[in-house]
């Protein structure tokens, strides 16, 4: 019986990094579709995240957040 519960764990831990891969990817597209002038300073900077953390979304947005907040945006 461990053996059945351990995939399954396996696989809802699979899922809910899939569902934090795709919130992360969803903010990130919101993010860089945006037009404002004053801001592509930032879009500059989150696109330097997502081409240095590939494959990992969430560690490119959180990266990007943590820059911002050291650089004194809100």
């Amino acid at each position: 019986m461990h053996r059945d519960r351990q995939p399954t764990r396996n696989i809802c831990a699979e899922v809910a990094h899939l569902g934090l891969q795709l919130q992360a990817m969803e903010i990130i597209d919101e993010i860089l579709s945006g037009t404002e002038p004053c801001e592509a300073d930032v879009r500059s900077s989150l696109t330097w995240h997502v081409e240095h953390n590939p494959g990992q979304p969430q560690r490119a947005l959180l990266m990007h957040m943590l820059n911002l907040r050291r650089s004194g945006h809100s």
